[in-house]
């Protein structure tokens, strides 16, 4: 483990003495960039505790004392994942703890592994899970972590149809040839995010979140070659050649559309390929009766 993530490494297993002093926490685990050890100078540390029953905010809150935090404050949380999430400080590092209950945990599980349940917010649950490092109750976590390991046809399936929904070409010409940049950026990445997705999806890999695109790529079998450099120069020239961007993107998708096509025959490209390509007619003229 490089150092940047060794010593957050440390710092949490100091929290975790805290948390595990109350008989009502079940498990817990660091995940993120220090789990990944991808950290960096200024990467955050990224806790999750699972609770038996839930705890109350004085609980939580007189934890986080103990501990030395300071400066606690809530945090935005997916209401899937049913628990509550705080930051706190401590010696300068800020700690982002999410707090769940194995019930919600198992649920999770349920809905992704058993029933196919595409949901970006549960399947970044389990990528999470996937990487993290136990910190109470290894048992536990590393049984979750060996259901999550068998990723479904199902959920390939559901992903890949459920992302393989490119808008039509002629849209995003259209906003080139107007150069209409901020439109035609926030298209580009939209499609690039759709194209991503169905490639988890056909690589039958859990959505992690966006960042880290490089490592995330790199862990992608099926792919189109030089999906990296090729997705970054999208944007290196958008705003120099907008329409050379435009056709750059579409050479993806049309690869993206024949990828699924030899991979995952079930899903009917049919559809989405026709709306990718449709035309809009353009008019020279009024129409007869209208000029």
């Amino acid at each position: 483990m490089q150092e940047e993530s060794r010593w957050r490494y440390a710092l949490a297993q100091q929290i975790a003495s805290h948390y595990q002093a109350n008989p009502k926490v079940a498990a817990m685990l660091v995940e993120g960039s220090v789990a990944r050890d991808y950290a960096d100078h200024s990467s955050d540390l990224d806790l999750a505790v699972f609770w038996a029953q839930p705890p109350t905010a004085k609980e939580r809150r007189e934890i986080v004392k103990r501990a030395g935090g300071r400066d606690r404050h809530h945090l935005p949380s997916h209401r899937e994942a049913a628990g509550w999430s705080e930051r706190h400080v401590r010696e300068g590092v800020a700690i982002d703890v999410r707090h769940t209950t194995v019930k919600a945990t198992e649920g999770l599980l349920a809905a992704v592994l058993e029933h196919g349940d595409p949901s970006l917010s549960k399947q970044q649950h389990l990528a999470v899970l996937r990487s993290a490092l136990p910190l109470v109750n290894p048992t536990l976590i590393t049984g979750w972590q060996q259901q999550a390991a068998a990723y479904p046809h199902e959920l390939a399936v559901a992903t890949v149809r459920e992302h393989l929904r490119f808008r039509p070409a002629w849209e995003q010409e259209q906003l080139a040839e107007r150069h209409d940049v901020l439109v035609l950026y926030d298209s580009l990445c939209s499609a690039q995010k759709d194209l991503l997705l169905v490639l988890l999806g056909l690589n039958r890999l859990y959505y992690p979140g966006w960042r880290w695109m490089d490592r995330l790529i790199d862990q992608l079998q099926v792919t189109p070659p030089n999906l990296s450099p090729r997705l970054k120069q999208l944007f290196a020239i958008v705003s120099i050649d907008p329409l050379a961007s435009v056709y750059q993107l579409h050479e993806l998708i049309e690869e993206t559309f024949r990828l699924v096509e030899t991979h995952l025959g079930e899903v009917d490209t049919h559809a989405a390929r026709e709306r990718f390509r449709g035309q809009r007619r353009a008019w020279e003229h009024a129409p007869d009766g209208l000029g």
